[in-house]
């Protein structure tokens, strides 16, 4: 037989990989556009690329957002396709989403990226000094293990 003509066997372990699925009731972060910086939740699907979505609770009103502006969370609720907002606002709130995802590392990157944007160029530079210094002390240090060994 061809390589391509045989068959593998499927085992009963397998593990997947991948586990944040796009599908309805997941919960999104929007990261690029006009609402970047609020979350979200899918309520339908229109293409491959496409999302419709809803956040009632954080100001995204009902729109179609392209996949790559949104980054998955692991947050889900159940809602059925194509619900209204009055039912979206009510799975939110009962699950308490908001409180949960400001826990998520999502939430905690985004709000490290605002602040570090934040600051002004003596800031940044007072922090690269600061990094400067401590590699010099990491590397003296290793230097001086590498030696005694």
């Amino acid at each position: 037989k061809q390589w391509y003509q045989r068959r593998v066997p499927i085992t009963a372990g397998v593990v997947m990989l991948y586990e944040r699925f796009i599908e309805v009731g997941r919960v999104c972060y929007v990261r690029l556009g006009e609402y970047a910086g609020k979350t979200c939740v899918v309520v339908d699907l229109v293409d491959q690329k496409h999302l419709l979505v809803d956040g009632p609770t954080s100001g995204v009103p009902r729109c179609v957002l392209r996949l790559n502006q949104v980054a998955i969370t692991d947050l889900k609720i159940t809602i059925p396709r194509g619900c209204k907002s009055k039912k979206v606002r009510s799975e939110l709130t009962k699950e308490d989403i908001s409180t949960k995802f400001l826990s998520t590392g999502l939430s905690l990157k985004a709000e490290a990226q605002k602040s570090k944007s934040a600051l002004g160029d003596f800031d940044r530079f007072k922090i690269r000094v600061s990094k400067t210094a401590h590699n010099r002390k990491v590397r003296s240090t290793v230097r001086k293990l590498k030696k005694s060994l």
